[in-house]
């Protein structure tokens, strides 16, 4: 799968379907409008936004700039509003 000019490798491809309650167009708006981008190093991207439709909880995408894959995502419950 492609989503944003990221691949998805096969660990986020798998995720599509434990991980259902998250929305493919929340990964796709995280990546494309991040409220928050952390840079780790140049193989290690986090994209961080708020999701209004989940009480506000924040989703992260991490990804692999170079590849241009997706690595994984989740809501992170470290982060409050």
């Amino acid at each position: 799968m492609e989503l944003g000019g990221y691949r998805f490798t096969a660990h986020a491809e798998n995720n599509l379907k434990e991980r259902a309650y998250i929305r493919i167009e929340w990964i796709e708006k995280t990546l494309e409008a991040p409220d928050l981008k952390e840079v780790f190093s140049d193989i290690e991207i986090h994209f961080i936004k708020q999701i209004p439709e989940y009480g506000d909880r924040f989703l992260r995408v991490v990804v692999n700039p170079q590849r241009k894959t997706v690595i994984t995502y989740f809501f992170d419950r470290r982060l409050k509003k």
